[in-house]
Formats: structure tokens, C-alpha cells, sequence
């Protein structure tokens, strides 16, 4: 008798939303597209590694997001810090808490929510003597861990994970990509983001080779410990153009002489300098199937749309199922206009979503 082969295990895909310019997009990108790519039936885990917590506020709502943080000096409250702080401390309490996002939140999305006390965690990560030397492995691999216990939590594996993170190079940063297995990189159309892709290309490769360094002598320690050995070797998912105007369907000639700009940086000196560096990294930065200007996706500025979405929790693509607030007391329906906006957002979300699964797989 002859049986079926059983499916092999879902992988949990990890990806860092990432740039080190502000401004860019970065959290509006990443609850709009965990929440696009959980509409497609995937399960979607997005995690607030910003001490900002903008992604928390948005996602659960100020009033909410507040509920679960520290009541008193006894409580590490129901936010990241649960996990973290018992996890410094050596209690062996660690505890991780899931959230669902609003009423229109797709239902196969959750949240962990940020802590300002993310900075305290920042500082544990140093560099020099922890990373380098190999003693710190664990600390910035500390989301590994987080993330099979989110997993164990909901009884089975996260498709995708999703990771919102402050606009620096610091050890938060560094501790995200070691993690991840892709990151995607929102951009904007201004007179700096090209300048900051260039940044990106040269610090990311010292990134992985610090990692790279650490890890060896870690193994020489701990040779028979294996939980890091799969991770520190993130792709490049692409970008994506954020933020521009049009006119009559196009894009405004200003906007666009910005996203050529971009697209010329991001071929030289983001995924050129990923390719030189990829026979001292030991794997290869680039997947073979992102699009030829490597963009995954682009979104026009929303204006009103992106105050009324953080207002009411609800994702930009699904405004349509709620009135707009004009204030936070009162409320009117959308204008046709601004109903066909949101139409046109969704799509793009749902486009993008398809090219990052599409890449991602």
C-alpha cells in the first residue's frame, strides 16, 4: 500500500523591515504588509524590537498598548520585557505574550508588544567584548529563541515573522539581522535616502562578518552546541518606494528622478558591495528571484489616511470598513475619492505582500 508523504515542516520565514534613516516608512511597512500577508491566509507574528513601540501604539491602539506595560516595580507587564528581563536576570520565567490587533486585524496576525526598557537592553549588547569574543552569542541571538517560543505558543510555526526596528546601526539593529532571513528595506523620496543605502551597503557586510567572527570562536568553546548555526546569513528581500505623489496616474517628475536615484543605489551600492562580500560571508545576500530594479513594492503618500489609520487601529488597506475620524470624537463617512485611495493602497499591499512571499520562499 503505498502512502502519501507527509509535508515537511513550515519553516518560519523572519524578516527584518530595516533602515537606518528615519522617516522612511518603516512601521507603517511593516503592520500594513504583516497584515497583507496574513490576508492571504499566512500566519504572521510581528515583533516591536523599537523602544519607540510606534508599531505597538499603531497595531493596538495607545489606550491598549499603555495596559500593558509595567503596572508597578514588581510587574515586567505583558510587553517584550516579560521575556527579556527574566532572561538577563537568569530566572528561567520567561514569559511571552501574543496580541491580536484590532477588530479589523486579520485574524492570523499577532503581536509582541515594544518596551521603552529596550534600551536596557541595548546596553547588554556590547560589541567588542561580548560579540566578537563569542561570549555574547546568546544575547544577540536572543530573538531566535523568542521566536520558537511564540511558535510554541500558538501550537504550531509562524509563516512569516516581521520585525520593526529603531533608524540606527545599533546593537538592537545587529541582534534583528542576525536573526532574520531576509530584510527589506522601505525607502522615501527625498534628497538623503540614496546617500543611506550606500551606509547600508557598508555596514551590513562588517554586520555579518562580526557575527561571522563571534560565532567561530563561540564554536570553539561550545562545539557542540548547534542552536545558532543556521542563523547570521539574512538576504536581501528588496525595497520599497514609499511615500510619492501622483498626477493623472504617474508619478511626479521630482518623485520620480528620486526613485531612479534610489534604484541606481540600490544596484551599486547595496547589492554590488553585498556581492563582493559574499565569498568572505560564506553564503550568497542576494536571492535570484527578487525583480530586476530589486523594488517589491511602492506606496503613494496617504496623508489623512495613515492619522486615521494609527487613530483607529486599522489597517490602511481596510479603512474602508470604518468611518474616518475627522477629530477623536467625530466621525463621517470617506469620500469616493478617498474610498478608490484605499482601494488602490490594498492593492498595493496585496502586490507587495505577493513579491515578498514570492522571494521569501
Amino acid at each position: 500500500m503505498s502512502t502519501t508523504p507527509a509535508a515537511p515542516p513550515v519553516k518560519t520565514k523572519v524578516i527584518t523591515i530595516f533602515n537606518n534613516k528615519g522617516g522612511v516608512g518603516k512601521t507603517i511597512t511593516s503592520w500594513n504588509l504583516g497584515e497583507q500577508i496574513a490576508q492571504t491566509g499566512k500566519s504572521v507574528l510581528l515583533i516591536d524590537f523599537d523602544p519607540q513601540c510606534n508599531l505597538s501604539i499603531a497595531v493596538l491602539g495607545e489606550t491598549r498598548f499603555f495596559s500593558l506595560l509595567p503596572q508597578n516595580t514588581t510587574s515586567y507587564g505583558s510587553c517584550i520585557r516579560s521575556y527579556l528581563q527574566h532572561f538577563l536576570q537568569s530566572t528561567g520565567k520567561e514569559e511571552l505574550f501574543l496580541h491580536k490587533g484590532g477588530t479589523q486585524s486579520a485574524p492570523s496576525l499577532r503581536i509582541v508588544a515594544g518596551d521603552f526598557w529596550l534600551n536596557v537592553y541595548a546596553e547588554s549588547l556590547t560589541v567588542g567584548n561580548d560579540l566578537l569574543s563569542g561570549t555574547g552569542i546568546t544575547r544577540f541571538a536572543i530573538l531566535k529563541r523568542i521566536i520558537e517560543k511564540a511558535n510554541h505558543e500558538m501550537g504550531k510555526p509562524f509563516d512569516f515573522v516581521l520585525l520593526d526596528l529603531p533608524p540606527s546601526f545599533n546593537s538592537l539593529v545587529r541582534a534583528a539581522l542576525y536573526t532574520s532571513d531576509y530584510f527589506l528595506v522601505p525607502c522615501t523620496s527625498d534628497n538623503f535616502s540614496a546617500y543611506c543605502i550606500g551606509l547600508i551597503g557598508q555596514m551590513l557586510p562588517a554586520f555579518m562578518a562580526d557575527w561571522k567572527q563571534g560565532m567561530n570562536r563561540f564554536k570553539i568553546s561550545n562545539p557542540s552546541i548547534t542552536e545558532f548555526d543556521s542563523i547570521g546569513q539574512p538576504k536581501f528581500a528588496g525595497w520599497v518606494f514609499n511615500g510619492f505623489d501622483t498626477r493623472a496616474g504617474n508619478v511626479v517628475r521630482a518623485d520620480q528622478v528620486h526613485k531612479d536615484r534610489l534604484t541606481q543605489a540600490i544596484r551599486d551600492d547595496l547589492v554590488a558591495k553585498l556581492n563582493n562580500a559574499a565569498p568572505t560571508l560564506g553564503y550568497n545576500p542576494i536571492p535570484s528571484n527578487l525583480p530586476g530594479d530589486f523594488c517589491v513594492g511602492t506606496t503613494e503618500d496617504m496623508n489623512v489616511l495613515v492619522q486615521n489609520s494609527i487613530w483607529q487601529s486599522v489597517p490602511v488597506g481596510r479603512l474602508d470598513k470604518v468611518q474616518q475620524l475627522m477629530d477623536l470624537q467625530n466621525k463621517r463617512g470617506w469620500a469616493p475619492q478617498q474610498l478608490d485611495q484605499i482601494k488602490k493602497i490594498r492593492g498595493a499591499y496585496d502586490k507587495m505582500a505577493k513579491n515578498v512571499i514570492k522571494v521569501c520562499i
